[in-house]
């Protein structure tokens, strides 16, 4: 009785998740519109996915998180890279916990950085109908968002923590802090200079009281 029921309940979260992938993922529709909330509320960050590699709106820049810890005494880190030996370890074995951990900062990022399409779509009419964006702004800022980019922080944060703790096992550490590293893509009008110099803009968050994790990182 109790393995018909643990599969059911398997069927029925699988069937489920499916449900708000495929939503999640089709064109701008008036059911994705109505049930938006829910969706992206459920999908970010951990499940979020995107398909800004193909036009009208492909992703212009390489963008990655780096922490660094300030311990006890005082001592202050270098900034330790967060993305780019996750993308590393995740492309070299995609059946492994990696896959899904480096989804964690990219649905970070599209939680804080980009915009759900609902909140484009609002922001488009105000635009070309010459609105009060005030009149709309409790639904392009409303709690639903402002409780999403919280705990996408929160869970950037933690996985930061956790590596930090990988990095230092026996160090006493007080707070950290993360930056995002934007690095704009080379222009193909300059694609045979060789001394162009990409634009670098870093975004800084403040810094957080060190909360104990344990490191699952190696």
């Amino acid at each position: 009785m109790l393995k018909k029921v643990l599969i059911i309940l398997s069927l029925f979260l699988f069937f489920g998740h499916l449900i708000f992938t495929v939503l999640y993922l089709t064109p701008f529709n008036p059911v994705k519109a109505k049930y938006n909330f829910a969706i992206n509320g459920y999908m970010e960050p951990v499940f979020s996915q995107n398909w800004r590699l193909f036009a009208p709106n492909p992703a212009s820049t390489n963008n990655k998180f780096l922490v660094r810890a300030q311990f006890a005494d005082g001592e202050t880190t270098d900034w330790l890279d967060l993305t780019t030996f996750m993308i590393e370890k995740n492309q070299a074995n995609r059946f492994t916990p990696y896959n899904r951990l480096v989804r964690i900062q990219r649905g970070a990022f599209t939680s804080l950085y980009q915009t759900d399409e609902v909140t484009l779509k609002i922001t488009e009419t105000i635009e070309e109908k010459n609105l009060n964006r005030e009149d709309y702004e409790h639904m392009l800022e409303n709690e639903r968002t402002k409780k999403q980019d919280e705990y996408a922080l929160e869970a950037l944060n933690r996985y930061a923590q956790s590596y930090v703790r990988s990095v230092y096992p026996n160090q006493d550490i007080e707070k950290t802090q993360i930056i995002m590293q934007e690095t704009k893509a080379k222009p193909f009008s300059e694609n045979d200079n060789d001394e162009y110099e990409r634009e670098v803009n870093l975004h800084e968050f403040e810094w957080k009281d060190y909360v104990a994790v344990s490191p699952v990182f190696d």
